[in-house]
């Protein structure tokens, strides 16, 4: 190996360590924190009513399940949203359990929100999971899953 291709080897190696730092900078950036402020701005949107933030913040493939069996997709749940099927008064989301590995995130709390169901005022009290991908450099909500608590 003579001094040319030695220094043009040191250069490919340079250049991988730049890139190498760059994406493993890309992947740190993806923080519970981050996951947390997403899942709180969901909420927001849901008792505000904001049908575009709630599309914004949702995966086009997003999968929303209810503890009665009910599955939706993006839009047949921002549909409920945003024509008031389901009228969100308060939801108050506590218990949180978020872990962020890579560019997914798992976001698990009790929800209790106070809403008006067909014009029906009921408070619900659910377990949920929230699968969050990050999608170029944002959070969103790719699959929702509620569940009923087993009370003791």
């Amino acid at each position: 190996m003579n001094r040319r291709e030695i220094a043009r080897l040191g250069g490919a190696i340079a250049g991988m360590a730049v890139v190498g730092a760059a994406m493993s900078k890309s992947a740190s950036a993806c923080t519970d924190d981050d996951l947390k402020k997403a899942v709180e701005e969901f909420r927001q949107a849901m008792v505000d009513g904001n049908g575009a933030r709630l599309l914004e913040l949702s995966s086009d493939a997003m999968s929303f399940g209810h503890a009665n069996g009910v599955v939706q997709t993006k839009l047949e749940f921002v549909k409920t949203v945003v024509e008031k099927t389901e009228i969100f008064k308060s939801i108050r989301l506590t218990d949180h359990k978020i872990e962020v590995s890579g560019d997914m995130g798992i976001a698990r709390h009790t929800f209790d929100s106070d809403l008006v169901f067909m014009g029906k005022e009921m408070n619900l009290k659910l377990g949920i999971i929230m699968v969050w991908r990050n999608e170029d450099g944002r959070w969103r909500l790719y699959a929702r899953q509620s569940f009923k608590p087993i009370t003791v």
